[in-house]
């Protein structure tokens, strides 16, 4: 290879080399003067939050239920006997007072059948008179046949002694023994009639006793052919209509009473044995409901005898309190339940709890996290609150109220607004 071509091939590899060198000491020397910025220290982080003061007060926690409108007075009314519907005054859906007739049944038959039960108890006291005169006459006539008796038998001794004598026959003294036969025959019959007097007497009472509870039933069955309102009551169905033949048990109508109206709700299975224990001491559990925008109050009378199969409480009765809502049966109601009280009780909104029983007071600009028993729940101005009672809260302190994704304990916070408990 000649000389010149080397030249010209180191000159080719050459001058690029010693440019990269040239960039690369360059790029060095500028690294190594550029000055050092200052180091920063981190600032730690204060996380805005809000606050409820505390203030300890007796509380009663209240039950958000769900109830069902019913009533133990609901009747299903039947025919008493058997006859025409002639008219129906009232119509489902309709109210009715004490009394009212609800459905009319066609009176003919039982009417008819009034007359007959009071011939019978006519002639039966018909009898009864005629059995009184007789046993009256029958008295009487008993003393005279005793003394017809007592003829016969005088007049028979007479015949005796004349035929001892021989001046009578034996035919005049048979015919003479005869007639006293005769006549002590009447007075034997005399006797039984007036010994069987009492007798008669009972007979003929039953008789017309029995026929006097006939003309009773038979009067009552014509009162039932108008069928009424056993009490002030709302009409729920009507079985049957005008011209339809009715037989008696069957059903005519349905209504319940107004008046007696109750709710049956499910209370929880863990506050049923305080709800039974304030009822066995006589103490009242109020409970409160809108209907129509007006607000009714209520109190449970009484629990259920029994849980149902697959529920999670055992069902509780209450009672209107003062004038009975315009509510129809079977209605779907909300109801506000208060518990007893209880003592020492702070109330929270519910973002002031953690983890079902933590809350952080504030100490300082930290967060200090307690543990505290919930006791129930109160609904105030339509929010729900949380009770808890715990031994480390005092009246006066902060308790934080915005749900802090990381609250941990010692967090430093920055108080915006401070809000009274209420």
């Amino acid at each position: 290879m000649t000389r010149t071509r080397l030249k010209h091939i180191a000159k080719f590899f050459l001058i690029p080399l010693a440019l990269i060198l040239v960039t690369v000491a360059m790029i060095w020397l500028f690294s190594a003067l550029k000055p050092e910025p200052p180091e920063s220290q981190a600032k730690e982080r204060s996380w805005p939050v809000r606050t409820v003061t505390l203030e300890a007060a007796a509380r009663a926690p209240q039950l958000r239920l769900l109830g069902r409108v019913e009533t133990p007075f609901r009747s299903t009314l039947t025919s008493a006997v058997t006859a025409d519907v002639a008219a129906i005054p009232v119509l489902e859906g309709k109210p009715v007072n004490t009394g009212d007739i609800i459905v009319q049944l066609d009176e003919s038959e039982v009417a008819l059948l009034v007359a007959q039960r009071e011939a019978d108890v006519a002639e039966l006291q018909a009898q009864r008179a005629s059995e009184q005169n007789q046993y009256k006459a029958d008295q009487r006539f008993l003393q005279r046949e005793e003394a017809l008796v007592e003829i016969a038998r005088r007049a028979l001794e007479r015949e005796q002694q004349l035929v001892a004598s021989n001046l009578t026959s034996q035919s005049r003294t048979d015919q003479a023994r005869q007639s006293l036969q005769t006549a002590e025959l009447s007075l034997i019959s005399r006797e039984l009639a007036v010994a069987n007097h009492k007798s008669q007497m009972q007979s003929l009472e039953a008789r017309l006793q029995r026929a006097n509870s006939l003309l009773k039933q038979a009067r009552l069955d014509l009162e039932r052919t108008a069928i009424k309102a056993p009490f002030d009551g709302v009409i729920t169905g009507i079985e049957v209509s005008p011209g339809e033949r009715v037989r008696a048990g069957e059903p005519l109508v349905s209504l319940y009473a107004i008046d007696q109206l109750e709710v049956r709700a499910q209370l929880p299975m863990r506050w049923t044995q305080d709800a039974a224990q304030t009822l066995a001491a006589s103490q009242p559990l109020s409970a409160a409901t809108q209907i129509a925008g007006q607000t009714y109050t209520l109190e449970l009378a009484r629990l259920s005898g029994q849980v149902n199969a697959g529920a999670g409480g055992v069902d509780g009765l209450f009672r209107f309190v003062g004038a009975q809502p315009p509510a129809a049966l079977n209605r779907t109601l909300d109801l506000l339940l208060d518990l007893s009280p209880r003592s020492r009780v702070f109330s929270l909104p519910v973002s002031a709890l953690y983890d079902e029983a933590t809350v952080y007071r504030i100490a300082g600009d930290r967060l200090e996290s307690l543990q505290v028993t919930r006791v129930g729940d109160r609904f105030e101005n339509g929010q729900q609150r949380l009770l808890v009672q715990s031994a480390q809260l005092d009246n006066g302190d902060q308790v934080l109220s915005t749900q802090l994704p990381n609250a941990i304990n010692g967090l430093k916070v920055d108080v915006v607004t401070p809000g009274p408990d209420a």
